[in-house]
């Protein structure tokens, strides 16, 4: 049941951002703002997300997982609701940027992590790796799911009714978090009960547990380098991919279906990745997660001398089943190496790293579109910033597995 709680929080929480995709264009068009104020809008929302990760992480270790969820819903819907009367940057950078952020965080992985953990010690460690990636396929079945339905209500009522329709869904969810049986939920952990050291990579054992000490851990560096890189690749290319399809070519409805496809595609590839990662190695999987990455960013600059239906879902495909399939891989090494209490705020400050890297990410894409008139240098400097997750995946030593 924690699982089930953690994925349908996972999907509100990565899909409700991922609207602004859908929304920008409307936006764009009624306001006439520049492309690099609107994605501006976006990078603060993911500056948020990252810089809310340790204080989302200390609260959900010390009040518990109840409290962080029908607060960051509560959040989420309060700053969807404002955002349908913006009419200056501001407003937006504050409702869709900064709330949205911090919400997103409250409801998202963090917290997860928190919860999950609490379950899958001891004789259950063995466990955690797919229960983590069940958790994380949450995120690309909210884009699936929250995608469309944003399009189709658009396309219906207007962008700003639509803020107010899923402002109201968001409130309607942290009534029903708050009712449900909260004692069954946070079973205590069994008394004497650990993560299990076997399964942590040899000469990274962990002995603090706090954020302080994890600091000065080369692990945790480097799992917050990964993040951070691999998030610039990312968000250098997803939030404007809506309106890129459209510039080469495609109708609006084409392009939104597809980048519902792309997140539809992620619940398979970061399922698949806590498996294949344990049964072949992180570093192997992660590897071939990043060449497929780089294949479908290659894919997508391509349509810009080619406009084919068919190459957009060649390049899709790949893109769709690497997008954020080094999650799991890291949440797994993190709740193994980092194992015990403060585990929230340390993954929080691990999180930075994808916060700051999409909103870097993100800003760069506007200002790199508006310097150039073009999508081509964003989608390069995509490329060498997933050659660089794949160098520092193998700087990691593997865990010992069994």
């Amino acid at each position: 049941m924690a699982v089930i709680l953690a994925f349908v929080m996972n999907l509100m929480s990565r899909g409700m951002g991922e609207t602004f995709a859908v929304f920008l264009l409307p936006i764009e068009s009624d306001m006439g703002w520049t492309r690099a104020t609107l994605t501006g809008i976006y990078a603060l929302y993911m500056g948020a997300h990252g810089l809310a990760g340790i204080i989302v992480g200390w609260f959900a270790d010390r009040l518990g997982p109840r409290v962080v969820y029908v607060g960051g819903l509560g959040l989420y819907g309060s700053a969807f609701l404002l955002a349908q009367f913006g009419t200056a940057p501001w407003h937006f950078y504050l409702t869709s940027g900064v709330l949205a952020g911090v919400a997103m965080t409250a409801i998202g992985m963090t917290t997860a992590t928190v919860l999950i953990a609490r379950w899958y010690q001891g004789q259950r460690a063995a466990q955690l790796s797919p229960a983590i990636a069940i958790t994380y396929a949450g995120m690309g079945a909210g884009v699936m799911l929250w995608i469309p339905v944003t399009q189709v209500l658009i396309d219906s009522i207007g962008w700003r009714e639509t803020y107010r329709c899923l402002g109201l869904i968001l409130l309607g969810a942290a009534v029903l978090v708050y009712l449900l049986p909260w004692q069954r939920l946070l079973r205590p952990v069994e008394p004497g009960s650990s993560t299990s050291l076997t399964n942590r990579p040899k000469g990274q054992d962990f002995a603090g547990s706090d954020l302080k000490s994890a600091l000065r851990t080369r692990v945790f560096w480097s799992l917050f380098m990964i993040l951070f890189v691999t998030a610039i690749a990312i968000y250098l290319v997803s939030p404007q991919m809506v309106a890129y399809l459209v510039s080469v070519g495609f109708d609006a409805t084409t392009a939104s279906l597809a980048f519902s496809a792309h997140g539809f595609l992620t619940v398979f590839g970061i399922a698949g990745t806590g498996w294949l990662a344990g049964q072949y190695g992180s570093r192997r999987i992660a590897t071939l997660s990043y060449a497929m990455t780089i294949t479908g960013v290659i894919g997508l600059a391509a349509l810009m001398a080619l406009p084919m239906f068919t190459l957009m879902v060649l390049a899709i495909i790949p893109l769709g089943l690497s997008q954020g399939s080094r999650g799991p891989i890291v949440s797994v090494e993190a709740s193994r190496v980092f194992a015990g209490r403060g585990l929230g705020a340390i993954y929080g400050g691990m999180t930075m790293g994808v916060g700051l890297g999409g909103m870097i990410g993100t800003w760069l894409s506007g200002v790199l579109y508006d310097l150039s008139g073009g999508y081509l240098p964003a989608y390069v400097l995509s490329v060498l910033c997933a050659l660089a997750g794949v160098f520092v995946f193998w700087g990691i030593r593997e865990p010992a597995r069994r």
